[in-house]
């Protein structure tokens, strides 16, 4: 499934016909990221200068660096995704002008199954894309820089942060397993009701078969993000918990658990966002998938995907 994802996200790369624009917005979107992180330091260093009894031009200093970062980080982190969602609505008609040129079908409800199809692939494409641009690359440079920050502050910290991480995904990966088998009979269920809606009123039959696999699917992203979200309570608890003896016994202060607890709020957030992507992404794989297997379409390759 990895390896089919590298490749999905390739393929989505390839039919991008301005990819610069689209680059450039997301490398100012990269930049902004950077700045959430340095105001949970700056609002720690604040919080220090007030237990040091710091004299108030300093404290007033951070406040205005504070607000300078957040609006800074407002004007760059909204431009710049307002401007990557008018890219990803072109990539989205990027994607129906690549498959459309070579479709050609014998009857009408094959050509709806395959529209629908196209439909599942491109709106999976532009679904994943923006949640990428936002929160993603906040949970990407985040799950990068908050172990390396911890790892300066506190060691021990940073080995239950690695560990947190690690432990999530690895969970994230195995639910992530047959959430692709739930899928990929709904997308099938998806394609063959449509189909048969624009046909046909009678389609009770279809509605009851994709209401009944849909619940399977819903059932199952429960559990799989309950399970989840309570490694993060876990692990979140057992970080503070550690800080909270280490100002008890004096080996830390009061500012130190509030930049640590910072970036391990922050760490659940962007972890969570980072889980969205991957469901996103499996359900633009296995929308290719259905592409890649149709005989009615040459633009896809089913020995490139696997």
């Amino acid at each position: 499934m990895l390896k089919k994802t590298h490749l999905t996200i390739i393929f989505i790369f390839k039919i991008i016909k301005n990819k610069r624009r689209f680059l450039f917005w997301l490398f100012i979107r990269f930049l902004s990221a950077l700045l959430p992180l340095l105001s949970i330091y700056l609002f720690s260093l604040a919080i220090k200068n007030l237990e040091t009894n710091a004299v108030f031009t300093s404290v007033f200093f951070l406040m205005i660096l504070i607000l300078l970062v957040k609006v800074v980080d407002n004007f760059t982190r909204l431009k710049s995704v307002f401007k990557l969602d008018e890219c990803i609505s072109d990539i989205g008609f990027d994607a129906h002008n690549y498959f459309n040129k070579d479709l050609k079908t014998e009857t009408k409800e094959e050509r709806h199954k395959i529209v629908q199809a196209i439909r599942n692939f491109a709106d999976a494409s532009c679904i994943t894309l923006k949640l990428f641009c936002q929160p993603g690359m906040d949970s990407v440079v985040s799950l990068i820089a908050i172990p390396t920050i911890l790892f300066i502050v506190d060691f021990k910290i940073f080995v239950l942060e690695v560990a947190y991480i690690l432990i999530y995904m690895i969970f994230d990966y195995y639910t992530t397993q047959k959430y692709v088998k739930f899928r990929d009979i709904q997308n099938t269920k998806i394609e063959s009701y449509y189909a048969k809606f624009q046909e046909s009123n009678d389609i009770d039959l279809e509605q009851k078969t994709f209401t009944r696999h849909f619940t399977r699917l819903s059932n199952w992203n429960f559990i799989e993000w309950f399970l989840l979200q309570n490694t993060a309570v876990f692990f979140y608890t057992l970080i503070f918990a550690y800080s909270i003896i280490a100002v008890l016994s004096g080996q830390k202060q009061i500012s130190d658990v509030v930049l640590i607890m910072g970036y391990a709020a922050s760490s659940q957030t962007f972890l969570n966002s980072f889980s969205e992507i991957k469901d996103s992404l499996t359900d633009v794989t296995v929308a290719i998938d259905h592409l890649a297997k149709n005989k009615h379409i040459s633009a896809v390759d089913l020995d490139d995907l696997v």
